[in-house]
């Protein structure tokens, strides 16, 4: 939708295909354009089919409920506190630290919010004065993760929220409440982009002018310009880098490797490839061709199609787990895994892209575990219960 709406933009004259020295003779037309959004609408169409008509429903579910699920997270509330207060902390004192994994360590703040706010639901305080420390300290803790640096932090908590608070609400009622928030949360990302280009220009705006120079920006699809990235990549492989055969994949393990530990650890992205191949000058800029430019860039037209098959069965298998929970707890982590799909399948750096989602998450991962042992223990106690049988 996100590439379609930019080749609307472009064809209205909303927009303008994107103008930057690369130093490569890029060439930017509607024919190029037309054929790039065909292989997305290709991967697109394959992954949508193939999860249709394989996926189904666990048969089994683990054996839990909201109640034991509240008694696990109350249990649980002093950690989750500590780690809300000390990642909270993180996000001021590496507010202005360059870009580095000591920099994403912030980011781990997004899981202690969502784990805050199903304690504040589950908890349900009858307290006023409780329930009002509880939603200054959520709004505190989200107003300092909403960055212009790092846009998708602000996602990383609000969209598993909204997608855990609406669990009950009617289809046709929710489709709209997600349209507005679809709505709302292109704003939010737009504004965070006006406001790195603002604080670079040392100007400030009201919210009005906010609000205004956000939409302006959506109108011009400057921030989903994926057909672009594309574009550059569809004229690259294989006619300046050859294909990486699953090399992009294969860099997710090597990621985390410091690079003064493996000086010639190979390059992830296409652009520090080309860099190194033909000697240009270095830029941290780049253009986010969607997960599909990857696979392209893997393989040609045939990487889009086996990788969609191979991504879309991981999925599956990845949503069926999360789907074994009988509490809500499912909610939340569906939540988590259709936001963790936004940075992914625009994905213009893979291996960096995933490292941010499970920098993010970790500690959601982390309680699920101790959860699942918890659990265990329950039913086992449960199961060692001697029945009583009637005289």
């Amino acid at each position: 939708m996100m590439v379609q709406y930019r080749v609307l933009s472009l064809e209205l004259g909303l927009s303008h295909f994107v103008s930057f020295n690369y130093q490569i003779d890029f060439v930017f037309n509607f024919e190029i354009a037309y054929t790039v959004a065909e292989l997305i609408m290709m991967g697109s169409t394959i992954m949508i089919y193939t999860f249709m008509y394989f996926y189904k429903a666990p048969v089994k579910k683990i054996k839990d409920s909201n109640e034991l699920l509240k008694t696990f997270l109350l249990q649980r509330k002093t950690y989750i506190f500590i780690g809300l207060g000390v990642f909270s902390f993180f996000q001021i004192v590496l507010q202005d630290v360059e870009n580095s994994y000591s920099y994403l360590t912030k980011l781990g703040n997004s899981s202690f919010i969502i784990l805050f706010l199903m304690i504040f639901i589950y908890a349900k305080s009858s307290n006023i004065q409780v329930k009002i420390v509880y939603v200054i300290s959520f709004v505190i803790a989200a107003f300092i993760s909403y960055s212009p640096e790092l846009r998708f932090q602000f996602l990383g908590w609000m969209i598993p929220c909204g997608y855990f608070i609406t669990r009950n609400i009617k289809p046709l009622r929710k489709i709209w409440l997600m349209a507005l928030g679809l709505f709302l949360i292109l704003v939010i990302f737009s504004a965070a982009r006006v406001l790195r280009y603002t604080n670079a220009e040392a100007r400030t705006v009201t919210a009005e002018e906010l609000f205004e120079e956000s939409v302006d920006r959506m109108e011009e699809s400057d921030d989903v310009n994926f057909i672009d990235g594309f574009m550059m990549m569809y004229q690259v492989y294989p006619k300046y880098l050859d294909y990486n055969y699953g090399f992009d994949h294969l860099n997710i393990l090597l990621r985390p490797i410091p690079r003064n530990l493996w000086p010639d650890k190979p390059l992830a992205g296409w652009f520090q490839n080309y860099q190194k191949k033909y000697g240009l000058e270095k830029s941290t800029i780049g253009f986010s061709p969607t997960l599909y430019g990857v696979f392209y860039g893997e393989m040609g037209t045939e990487g889009i199609i086996i990788f969609s098959i191979l991504w879309t069965f991981g999925l599956i298998w990845l949503y069926r787990y999360l789907n074994q929970f009988s509490s809500d707890l499912s909610w939340i982590l569906t939540g988590i895994l259709l936001t963790a799909l936004i940075p992914i399948f625009r994905s213009g750096d893979l291996p960096g892209d995933v490292a941010i989602v499970l920098m993010s998450y970790w500690p959601v991962i982390v309680f699920v575990h101790y959860y699942r042992k918890f659990l265990k223990k329950s039913n086992k106690a449960v199961q060692e219960i001697p029945e009583t049988t009637n005289s």
